[in-house]
């Protein structure tokens, strides 16, 4: 019935009818062939990396010529060390090919597992990987950090009994290698914390290199110490070195409160921007400050601020 009606269409229609059906043709045959060609690429790829894999595992750092293979055999636990396992192991281990290669550069380029730690920042492995693994790890003694041998301890600790006993006794200690190289006063002796250097503050048992400098840094800020405390304000400063010190109020730099600007009032430690502002408004409302009686008038300031900051002022 079709064929007959074919034959009763004008010349334009079997025209496009036939031009739709020859176009419809050539698609079919397009995509089949594109279809074809991509299995035919995936293929190819497939072989690429399996050759890839064998390449990049006769390469290694170990020399061990392993094959990298992915299996679907479930995967394994069992002790290991990064530094030598081979592909086999550690695809048995459950991780991926890629992964595997990762580890094989990592180690071709000199790299070395010395803690368990180190076998987490294998690219690609997640946390939960990770935690199965890391029971099992096992570093060899040869990729270990060479300060975890026993001489080297031994030589550290050495050293630091000899400048213990330097410590202790102000002296150099006899027969031993290392020097100390500031010696400590002793028991009764101070240090005057006001007039200090750096190298004298280092005198003082327990103050090195870091709490010199913070103490004169400290002490800059302020305008001077008046009490031994306040060496405490200094985070982590010790406890025991407070006894080894002396004060000199005599050189303390005063704050001459009806001269100095909003900006250099709120200098000082002990004071914070609101109040250096109060001051300087009150001074500029009222006239000059002439006793600490009036700065209890305000607000800003407790009794402890009133405490802390009244010997440094001067009116």
């Amino acid at each position: 019935m079709f064929l007959k009606e074919f034959f009763y269409m004008t010349r334009a229609d079997r025209r496009t009818f036939i031009c739709l059906c020859s176009l419809a043709l050539v698609a079919i045959i397009f995509f089949g062939a594109v279809s074809l060609t991509d299995d035919t690429s995936n293929k190819i790829e497939e072989r690429k990396e399996t050759a890839t894999v064998k390449d990049e595992s006769h390469e290694s750092a170990d020399g061990q010529g392993y094959v990298v293979e992915e299996t679907n055999k479930g995967s394994k636990l069992f002790y290991f060390d990064p530094n030598t396992a081979d592909s086999t192991q550690l695809l048995q281990l459950g991780l991926r090919p890629w992964q595997v290669r990762n580890i094989y550069k990592y180690r071709a380029r000199g790299g070395v597992y010395q803690c368990k730690e180190d076998f987490a920042y294998v690219y690609g492995l997640t946390v939960k990987d990770y935690k199965r693994l890391e029971p099992y790890i096992r570093i060899g003694a040869d990729y270990l950090p060479a300060s975890s041998l026993a001489e080297v301890r031994n030589r550290k600790r050495g050293y630091e009994r000899s400048s213990r006993y330097a410590s202790d006794n102000g002296e150099n200690a006899p027969n031993m290698e290392h020097k100390a190289y500031t010696p400590k006063i002793r028991i009764g002796e101070h240090i005057e914390i006001n007039g200090a250097d750096t190298t004298e503050l280092m005198k003082i048992p327990g103050i090195g290199s870091y709490y010199s400098r913070q103490i004169v840094r400290y002490r800059n800020q302020l305008g001077g110490f008046v009490s031994k405390e306040q060496l405490l304000e200094i985070e982590g400063f010790p406890e025991d070195a407070v006894k080894y010190i002396s004060i000199d109020e005599s050189s303390i730099r005063r704050l001459r409160i009806n001269q100095l600007t909003l900006s250099q009032l709120k200098r000082h430690p002990y004071l914070n921007y609101y109040q250096a502002r109060a001051i300087s408004d009150y001074r500029r409302l009222r006239g000059n400050i002439r006793s600490i009686s009036e700065l209890k008038l305000m607000k800003e300031f407790s009794s402890h601020d009133i405490e802390r900051i009244g010997p440094y002022i001067e009116y």
